[in-house]
């Protein structure tokens, strides 16, 4: 699922379902068919929000959900959506950090200790 924010006067959002959200939003900013109807006249488009989602079954149900929100609830959605991916990232990235160390102290715990020769 993605989101664009389009260029009208109301910065108004545009959600839909693709494989390839940066082809997606430059078919909706080219002067043919493939943008969608929506976005034609609301050009130019850019890309706010993606969410990987399991199937295309499942993109489906989160942008029709999507589209039921206010734009202030949308906003929320998104920002925390962001969070979670942020805090995700943050928490892999200090789980690698403790690999790291307790492997850095295995390898100085296996070294020959020299000193009694």
């Amino acid at each position: 699922m993605y989101v664009v924010q389009c260029g009208d006067h109301t910065q108004s959002y545009y959600c839909g379902i693709t494989t390839d959200p940066d082809r997606r939003v430059k078919e909706h900013n080219q002067n043919n068919k493939k943008g969608a109807k929506y976005t034609r006249s609301r050009r130019p488009v850019r890309l706010m929000f993606t969410q990987l989602c399991e199937s295309r079954s499942d993109a489906l149900k989160k942008e029709a959900a999507f589209k039921k929100l206010s734009r202030s609830q949308k906003l929320e959605y998104m920002c925390d959506h962001i969070e979670e991916q942020m805090l995700a990232q943050i928490t892999k990235a200090n789980q690698m950090d403790a690999v790291n160390d307790s492997d850095s102290k295995i390898q100085n715990d296996t070294k020959p200790d020299n000193s009694s020769s």
